[in-house]
């Protein structure tokens, strides 16, 4: 139980880091002319997000789907499975959270990174020329 509060404190504070720093740069930024990188705060953003998806929705039904095999010895889980199976929910959970298209990952960076600078467009390159 410990590790889950533990990534749960680890994904609060990249939320809080992406949510609430980036703020008074943006702004200052804005005022000194200096460029901010956009990219790297929606990218730390990204990855809060996808953490606290993994943490609070993904890992649960692994740990509730892990604990519920009662399968007979030959079948079932070993000791070391048993007592290791929360680090492979956990890696499990950031890698579907990383590869899965959650739409309310995106919803998440979208809120997070709402008062940074709009990003300029980018030229986009004609395949069919």
């Amino acid at each position: 139980m410990g590790t889950i509060s533990t990534r749960y404190n680890q994904s609060f504070d990249l939320l809080t880091r992406a949510k609430v720093q980036p703020l008074p740069n943006a702004a200052t930024a804005a005022k000194d002319g200096e460029a901010v990188d956009v990219k790297a705060k929606i990218a730390e953003a990204r990855k809060a997000a996808e953490g606290l998806v993994a943490t609070s929705f993904i890992k649960p039904i692994l740990s509730q789907v892990r604990e519920s095999n009662n399968a007979p010895p030959p079948f079932g889980p070993t000791s070391a499975e048993k007592q290791f199976g929360s680090l492979l929910d956990n890696e499990l959970a950031d890698e579907i959270a990383r590869a899965s298209q959650f739409p309310i990952v995106d919803r998440l960076v979208k809120q997070f990174t709402q008062h940074l600078p709009q990003q300029e467009p980018t030229t986009s390159v004609d395949l069919n020329a």
